[in-house]
């Protein structure tokens, strides 16, 4: 799902979405938490649309450049760890966009 290059993943947080209905992979990015902002990161999740599946891991740091609002947001999608994320923490997360309970799915 994240790509075709080599180790598959990008440093940060590799996000895929997945049409909730159809399966259909609808886009896939990564945002680097270390060396990169979280801004880029804030305005992707609020585009993500009800009924979306996201997928998300982390490769490398996925936590020193999260804020309150990032992780937030990615609470509201499921995530119950993403608060105690920290610095090179290994996270594997799928939740969804309008999802009224926790995901089991997520380590």
């Amino acid at each position: 799902l994240m790509s075709g290059v080599k180790n598959n993943v990008g440093r940060g947080i590799n996000v895929a979405l997945v049409n909730g209905k159809t399966g259909e992979l609808l886009d896939t990015k990564f945002f680097d938490m270390w060396g990169g902002d979280v801004a880029p990161l804030i305005e992707f999740l609020k585009t993500i649309l009800d009924g979306t599946i996201v997928l998300m891991a982390t490769y490398d740091d996925g936590a020193t450049k999260l804020n309150e609002e990032a992780r937030k947001l990615i609470a509201e999608l499921g995530s119950t760890s993403i608060t105690n994320l920290g610095f090179r923490d290994n996270w594997v997360f799928c939740g969804g966009k309008g999802i009224k309970t926790k995901s089991p799915f997520e380590q």
